[in-house]
């Protein structure tokens, strides 16, 4: 008799309840929840920055092209579709006259050209510039 006492007391304190079992999966599921949506929103931020940093290399070059003209620009409100890296991109070039009348101010806007963007949706990059007639 003595042997099947000892076996019951080593049984009751050998292993995990169910309920513990329970409360330990639904801490490892919300967690696990938790980390799929901090991932989720990671890459659409990954997302974002990309476009961003596409968008600014496709201003730059158009501010610069813009500021290297030899005839000093006029007001003017120019928009055109463009092909970078396999997407289509709007780019709008906008010269606007200033207090100082040898002074233009040059903005460019450019976004992704997606149908799923709306045209009142802000630029995904707006780079401004100043170009003066010193001569």
């Amino acid at each position: 008799m003595k042997a099947k006492t000892k076996l019951k007391a080593n049984s009751k304190n050998s292993g995990f309840t169910l309920i513990e079992i329970m409360v330990a999966v639904a801490v490892l599921a919300l967690s696990g929840v938790a980390l799929l949506g901090n991932i989720g929103q990671a890459t659409r931020d990954l997302a974002t920055i990309s476009d961003k940093a596409e968008a600014l290399y496709i201003a730059e070059y158009a501010l610069n092209t813009a500021l290297l003209q030899k005839d000093f620009p006029d007001t003017t409100n120019e928009e055109e579709t463009i092909t970078h890296a396999g997407r289509e991109w709007r780019v709008e070039l906008i010269v606007s006259e200033t207090p100082n009348e040898k002074m233009r101010r040059i903005d460019v806007m450019v976004r992704p050209n997606e149908r799923r963007m709306a045209s009142n949706q802000s630029a995904t990059i707006l780079l401004s510039g100043f170009r003066g007639d010193i001569f």
